[in-house]
């Protein structure tokens, strides 16, 4: 649910306003209204420099270990500056052993050599030649004809020297290379420097990293709090020649008792006012233990606008009902519940809801893979069937086979769809009133009205039939094509109900036949997990204890490639069915602004 929100009017002197706001930053309960006023160039220098703060800390935390010393002795902006320079040296680092490498790549077919030697010989009248020829036209007869020397061949390319006296020249057909100004072992040997250099950089990260994080959290912090006092102060209005400032902000229903008592213990003028339909009103939800675990699936989306429902209560079970259908192995469901139940115990109290989130999914996977009959790709129900587990043949009668799956999946879908659709019939009367949901009603009607008829086909007499379904359709025909909008004539509504009819019937068998993604992603993960345990039986071979250990090896690794990609298909499907079938039946607009208190943030 959203919870209820209050608007709030301030209305202080100029000369008490900045104390006024301090203290309101520390009671940390007003959202501020935001009048779209620009940050000054001093603002935005300090939001840059917040966001470097953060880059620092996030690189720093990658770097802690348990060696880090206890403090320092620099300042923030010195240690930031510090942390950038390195940063920098170390790309630049980076950057040129990539060239090194690729300069190295160059001179190694040469092999080792002295420049100094080079010139020595020159200097008494000896000329070196460099050559490379592929190894095809490369002629052996040339190191008998020349003073030649084969220095490596590489990559079917022959790397030779030629010993001229000055002024000698020869035709060789080979082409000619300038000298290499290096040799390989003193580019490789710059390399080592660098290398090393690198590694003391990483060693004074991992050193100073835990002693410089605090303090560098500690003044972004200060620093985020100066940046929203200064934002708070540039959407204040001002009144009565810059006298009087005034302020606007929301409060959530349960905080009202404590501004209201914080208000009159300083004896601030304030008005209170209802949210209007113009206003932009923050987003706070409060939902139950169980709803509360997938608000932030939804947040992925966006939050509902004030006036709405919040709709994760309500697609909450559905997700995780398809999570386990697209997974369907009970044996996977089980290893998330064990996992996660294990896990719980050990983790921050800040991860605990993820945990428990696993739990109920890999609960629902249990469920849907005894349904299917898949445990760790195992055919269950063919086992069963066979007489190899016969103290399971008590579950039997609740395993389907793979059509019944399909059925099953669409049957899910249509209920959801149902669903939604009874839900956006709740949104709108709750938005706009009952009047702006007759076509949705008449929808459900029809839809709800013909599968009753359907399944009393053969309960009721055949006139009774006819009557029921003269009523229905006829009802349901005037709520769609004729009172789709209040607020346009007859006509006109006839005409975009009639075009309602194609799309909204086109489109809600469109979103059934996306939950054949369902059984699909089930018969997939099921598929995969059978191959894997076949391959495992083929591969294994026949040698006591190495084949049982090849056996297990082969399990993890296929079984572990199958959960990971199952789980990932498993999470999000489900999702797409929650954000494009579900919200668009249930007419879900969302773009809700979360509630974002004014408060002063505190170092952990």
């Amino acid at each position: 649910m959203i919870i209820p929100m209050k608007k709030y009017s301030f209305l202080i002197h100029h000369r008490d306003f900045h104390t006024f706001l301090t203290e309101l930053q520390d009671l940390g309960v007003l959202d501020v209204v935001d009048r779209g006023a620009e940050p000054d160039s001093e603002t935005l220098d300090r939001i840059q420099l917040s966001e470097q703060y953060g880059k620092v800390i996030t690189f720093l935390k990658s770097k802690i270990n348990n060696k880090t010393s206890a403090g320092t002795d620099l300042t923030a902006k010195e240690i930031l500056d510090k942390i950038l320079h390195l940063q920098a040296e170390s790309e630049m680092l980076k950057q040129k052993i990539a060239g090194l490498d690729k300069m190295i790549k160059i001179l190694k077919p040469w092999g080792d050599f002295s420049n100094e030697l080079l010139r020595k010989l020159g200097d008494e009248g000896f000329d070196i030649r460099f050559y490379v020829v592929s190894d095809k036209k490369f002629k052996d007869s040339w190191q008998t004809e020349y003073n030649l020397e084969v220095i490596s061949r590489t990559e079917g390319n022959v790397y030779f020297v030629v010993v001229l006296r000055k002024g000698e020249t020869i035709e060789i057909d080979a082409e000619e290379v300038k000298p290499p100004e290096r040799s390989a072992a003193e580019v490789q040997q710059e390399k080592k420097d660098i290398e090393k250099r690198l590694r003391e950089i990483e060693v004074y990260y991992a050193e100073n990293a835990g002693a410089f994080v605090p303090v560098l959290e500690k003044e972004k912090i200060k620093l985020d709090n100066g940046i929203s006092f200064v934002n708070v102060v540039n959407n204040a209005e001002s009144e009565a020649e810059d006298k009087l400032m005034i302020l606007e902000g929301w409060v959530p229903e349960h905080k009202i008792k404590e501004i209201e008592s914080f208000l009159e213990s300083k004896g601030i003028f304030y008005l209170t006012s209802a949210p209007e339909k113009k206003d932009k009103v923050p987003v706070m939800l409060k939902n139950g233990n169980f709803s509360r675990l997938f608000e932030p699936i939804g947040n992925l989306y966006s939050l509902p606008q004030y006036k709405e429902l919040d709709l994760t209560p309500f697609f909450a079970p559905f997700f995780m009902l398809f999570f386990g259908f697209c997974l369907g192995d009970a044996g996977y469901g089980l290893l998330f519940v064990i996992l996660s139940t294990v896990f719980k115990r050990k983790v921050d109290a800040e991860y605990k809801p993820v945990l428990t989130l696993l739990q109920w999914l890999g609960s629902s996977t249990v469920i849907f893979g005894i349904l299917s009959g898949t445990f760790f790709g195992m055919n269950l129900i063919e086992m069963i069937d066979n007489g190899k587990l016969t103290w399971m043949q008590s579950l039997r009668k609740y395993m389907l086979d793979p059509e019944k799956m399909f059925y099953f999946a669409l049957l899910l879908g249509a209920i959801q769809i149902i669903y939604g659709m009874i839900v956006k019939v709740i949104n709108i009367t709750k938005q706009n009133g009952i009047r702006y949901a007759f076509s949705t009603i008449g929808w459900i009607l029809l839809i709800v009205g013909s599968i009753v008829l359907y399944l009393l086909k053969g309960h009721i007499g055949e006139t009774t039939g006819k009557i029921l379904g003269y009523i229905i359709y006829s009802v349901s025909g005037v709520l769609i094509i004729f009172l789709n909008n209040p607020e346009k004539n007859i006509f006109v509504n006839m005409g975009s109900g009639i075009w309602d009819v194609y799309s909204i019937a086109t489109g809600v068998m469109g979103d059934l036949l996306s939950y054949i993604r369902l059984f699909a992603l089930g018969v997939s993960s099921a598929i995969l997990g059978y191959v894997f345990n076949d391959l495992a039986m083929q591969m294994s071979g026949d040698i006591p204890v190495l084949s049982q250990i090849i056996f297990v090896i082969i399990l993890i690794i296929g079984h572990g490639l199958n959960i990971f990609m199952a789980s990932l298909g498993a999470f999000v499907h489900p999702m797409r069915l929650t954000f494009v079938e579900f919200y668009k039946n249930a007419g879900f607009a969302g773009g809700g602004k979360p509630y974002r208190p004014f408060s002063k943030k505190e170092a952990g």
